[in-house]
């Protein structure tokens, strides 16, 4: 039977490698729509490009993404980690630096693919895989210290570059961001990646000569598995239902005659409760195992997408981002430790890229479909009840799934 440490001295034992993921999904941040939003306003106007030319621009990129993460994902299988993080993190700072040097809209398309490939895809697959792979009994708690990152970033980024924002030209901020990314994430890398001996898990290198009499099903097996297609809207609906409604946020809050100040406040509501999110289903993965906790994944999500379209009093906004973000913090820990359950961690990265390709396919496609619905002169509340029929039918598939043999 797995031992569960205490979450105290766990985190004291596996403090460096846990400190390795949060850094890794912290300086994801450059490459996530919460970040790339809040230079839209400016992008539009020095480009010249409409809402929905910027949308797609957007869209298109990321599903280039999605193409360039498949064949890319299985290399954290292949590859030393450490060599690989340092590779991937030297990309991503010369990405972000390019960005700030974009002259209009072809340029604009290959930055959002340089910086959503280099942080949403590569810098964020890296992160979640090393800490399911390194670890079994505490999987859960490992994901969800490493995705502390993504809170982080959502509660420090956008509120410092708004404050750039007015001091400096929207360009100017990119390459600070890379120098930083440069100065805080390249130097630790080396001295954060080490193998402890209370890493239950193993690495790639280790999962190659051992555990030869464990099943651990390669991509090809995988993508003849039924419970996988049963199990991806589970990873797809999060990724379409959060991407679409903060795209498109400032369209919706000035439908609802909120004020948008207080609804950006708001964000680190939104941040904190991620955090809670995250600690808990952590927590629970490790006491009940993920595929018994994915059925009930987006429930949080689904009260904040409908407390958003029903309630019209502004104070409301704290709730809808409290069950926002408690839904979207709880993601990544079960997630990245079901794939594991059910299909070992050998190939644990190749079938994750998969996963990950499925969740920025949604995060695509959340705001082309939110954007017709608007120009369609749909209502909010009808957006709402789809999303919530959307995660319905994932939560029952995905209960469908995990009963399969």
């Amino acid at each position: 039977m797995l031992r569960l440490q205490g979450t105290v001295p766990f985190v004291r034992q596996e403090w460096r490698f846990l400190l390795f993921g949060l850094l890794l999904s912290f300086w994801s941040g450059p490459g996530q729509t919460y970040v790339i939003s809040v230079f839209g306003g400016h992008i539009r106007s020095d480009f010249n490009l409409s809402n929905g030319e910027f949308g797609t621009i957007y869209t298109i990129a990321t599903l280039v993404c999605a193409a360039m993460l498949w064949k890319a994902g299985p290399l954290v299988d292949r590859l030393p980690l450490k060599s690989f993080v340092l590779k991937v993190g030297l990309l991503m700072v010369a990405a972000t630096m390019a960005f700030g040097f974009i002259q209009g809209p072809v340029t604009l398309f290959f930055g959002i693919i340089a910086v959503r490939f280099m942080g949403q895809g590569m810098m964020t697959h890296i992160a979640l895989t090393s800490m399911a792979r390194r670890y079994e009994a505490e999987r859960g708690r490992a994901v969800a210290v490493a995705g502390l990152g993504f809170p982080l970033g959502e509660a420090l980024f956008p509120p410092l570059i708004v404050l750039a924002l007015g001091l400096v030209d929207w360009r100017l901020i990119w390459p600070a961001l890379a120098v930083l990314a440069a100065v805080t994430l390249l130097p630790a890398a080396s001295f954060l990646i080490r193998h402890t001996s209370h890493q239950d898990g193993a690495g790639a290198a280790v999962l190659q000569a051992a555990d030869e009499d464990a099943k651990h099903w390669t991509r090809a097996e995988m993508l003849r598995d039924k419970k996988f297609y049963l199990l991806a809207p589970t990873a797809m609906a999060p990724a379409a239902i959060i991407t679409g409604l903060f795209f498109h946020q400032v369209y919706f809050i000035e439908l609802k005659g909120w004020n948008f100040e207080f609804w950006s406040l708001s964000f680190s509501v939104f941040a904190l409760a991620s955090l809670i999110g995250g600690v808990i289903s952590g927590f629970l993965v490790d006491m009940f195992r993920a595929r018994r906790i994915v059925p009930f994944l987006l429930l949080p999500m689904t009260i904040g997408v409908l407390l958003f379209a029903y309630t019209s009093t502004q104070v409301f906004a704290i709730l809808v981002m409290f069950f926002l973000g408690i839904g979207s913090g709880g993601t990544n820990p079960v997630l990245s430790s079901l794939w594991p359950e059910l299909y070992g961690t050998r190939h644990l990265g190749a079938i994750r890229s998969v996963a990950t390709v499925v969740m920025v396919f949604g995060s695509a496609l959340g705001p082309v479909f939110m954007g017709l619905a608007l120009d369609a002169s749909l209502s909010i509340e009808f957006i709402a009840i789809v999303s919530a029929l959307l995660v319905v039918i994932s939560a029952l598939l995905a209960k469908i799934a995990l009963r399969l043999r």
